[in-house]
């Protein structure tokens, strides 16, 4: 079993949530007050920005393995 930090978001649950943000923007807009939408907008570029950075790590991670077996 892995030990992570309870608040370390992984890539799955932080695309989930952008996924979920971005419906709600899309489809219940009108339901929403301005300053909830800039919230929700807010939470969507922070969850944006975990799921960049985990694939950027992922990415290096494959560079480092491919480079590995080439040697």
């Amino acid at each position: 079993m892995s030990k992570k930090k309870v608040t370390e978001d992984t890539f799955g649950s932080s695309y989930k949530k952008l996924e979920v943000i971005l419906a709600q923007l899309e489809t219940e807009i009108e339901d929403h007050s301005l300053e909830e939408i800039i919230e929700k907008y807010q939470e969507a570029i922070n969850l944006l920005k975990v799921c960049r950075k985990k694939l950027d790590e992922a990415e290096l991670k494959i560079e480092k393995l491919s480079t590995e077996q080439e040697n």
